[in-house]
């Protein structure tokens, strides 16, 4: 910018993990022998997770408390001061009251739950979604359709774009439910979530939203974007252990539902558990109703080493922050593209920045050509790094599927360009 003869330079904000980004690789050992681009699939492992699941270990082994045996508590993660630690921090990477957060295991358990014993249905209510959805929900409503009459209303993809316009128009008073994937797995489509959320409540609809391919990569804002429900593992992007994760619920929403479900842990006994006693009774002593909080839909499928290694899994993204992540992510997935379109493939991932993030579907034009790519990236010759991506395909659209995420770099979506021009 000139004022006058002055000439003044506006710096950049700096990026974190661009300026630290050796040390940040360092903590996954894999990309020392793989070029990874697959964080959609399931990712590789972190140190600061691994080193924190052994220390689950030691604490079993070495521990004890006061005259109760570590291994009491171990058998019973959810008792452990690492489970409210999780929950408070994914509560603020979300902006979400810490009353609204519970930890979960995976996506599909927590929909099997809300399904299942959350919700009411009734015959004549109905569903909606894309047909980019993924089929661990959407396998659970063909059962529910089955069984209480509820109707399947899918909006069809346009170019791999979801519609709102499309959407708007099957959402009614009927619609009990509208189910997104914040970004759709087979085409990296991410939604606008905000506007999703405008749209069903305007009718009365709830909105679930399976964010496992958005959460860790994107910053979300459960508020701003006014979600009745979120579920999300930390497995993928999030780049954490299998077998942890967590479920949002809006405080407005949650006092409207009595879930069939009851975990005896999570009774609101204000004196605690009253194993100890002497007048301890199985009816009497337990007439009380659940947790206040999100708890009470808590299933307890995360177990300690899970925990702990999500535990510092959120503690390594406080670090590095959402936000630079997000910028990373996005910029390297625009360099893919560009990358991809210059040497002659069709990319099927909108092209519009507001709604894709690092995750980029392309094809060579021809299924054999793109099968034949997918199977030489796991050995593309003597003395190369083989190159992890997927190969997936719904609703019309996909093929080769791209994950560029914090830890890549401009030189990992070469070494894959480079390939994939020989194989042309």
């Amino acid at each position: 910018m000139c004022v006058g003869h002055i000439s003044i330079t506006i710096p950049m904000s700096k990026n974190y993990i661009d300026e630290n980004i050796d040390q940040i690789r360092s903590e996954f050992k894999m990309l020392d022998h793989w070029v990874y681009l697959n964080a959609g699939d399931q990712m590789i492992a972190g140190n600061y997770w691994l080193k924190a699941a052994r220390e689950f270990y030691d604490f079993v082994e070495f521990g004890q408390m006061e005259d109760v045996p570590v291994a009491g508590i171990a058998t019973h993660p959810f008792l452990m001061a690492r489970f409210d630690e999780c929950i408070t921090r994914a509560a603020r990477m979300i902006n979400a009251d810490k009353d609204e957060v519970t930890n979960s295991y995976r996506p599909s358990m927590v929909a099997n739950m809300i399904f299942y014993n959350m919700l009411e249905w009734k015959e004549g209510d109905n569903v909606v979604f894309s047909d980019l959805a993924y089929p661990s929900f959407t396998y659970i409503l063909q059962d529910i359709s089955r069984r209480y009459g509820v109707e399947l209303r899918i909006i069809k993809n346009v170019n791999g774009e979801v519609l709102m316009e499309d959407m708007e128009a099957l959402v009614d008073e009927q619609t009990k439910l509208v189910v997104i994937d914040r970004t759709a797995a087979f085409c990296g489509f991410t939604y606008d979530v905000k506007e999703v959320c405008r749209i069903a409540h305007a009718k009365g609809a709830l909105v679930l939203d399976d964010a496992i391919q958005a959460f860790g990569v994107i910053d979300i804002d459960v508020k701003h974007d006014d979600v009745d429900m979120m579920v999300t593992g930390a497995y993928k992007w999030q780049c954490g252990p299998e077998g942890a994760g967590f479920f949002y619920i809006k405080r407005s929403v949650m006092d409207k539902i009595d879930a069939r479900f009851r975990n005896y842990i999570w009774a609101d006994l204000q004196k605690g558990i009253p194993f100890a006693d002497e007048d301890h009774d199985t009816i009497k002593s337990w007439q009380v109703p659940l947790v206040n909080n999100a708890n009470q839909f808590s299933q307890d499928g995360v177990i300690g080493p899970a925990l702990f290694g999500w535990n510092a899994t959120l503690r390594f993204y406080e670090k590095i922050g959402i936000k630079n992540v997000e910028q990373r992510a996005r910029r390297l997935g625009t360099y893919a593209i560009e990358r991809l379109q210059d040497i002659g493939c069709k990319v099927l991932t909108p092209m519009d920045p507001k709604k894709r993030h690092g995750l980029i579907t392309y094809t060579t034009g021809s299924y054999e050509k793109d099968l034949q790519m997918f199977e030489r990236t796991a050995a593309p010759g003597r003395c190369m790094k083989p190159i992890k991506i997927s190969m997936r395909t719904l609703g019309g659209v996909g093929n080769l599927r791209v994950c560029t995420h914090f830890f890549n770099t401009e030189e990992d979506i070469d070494y894959l360009i480079d390939l994939q021009t020989k194989m042309l």
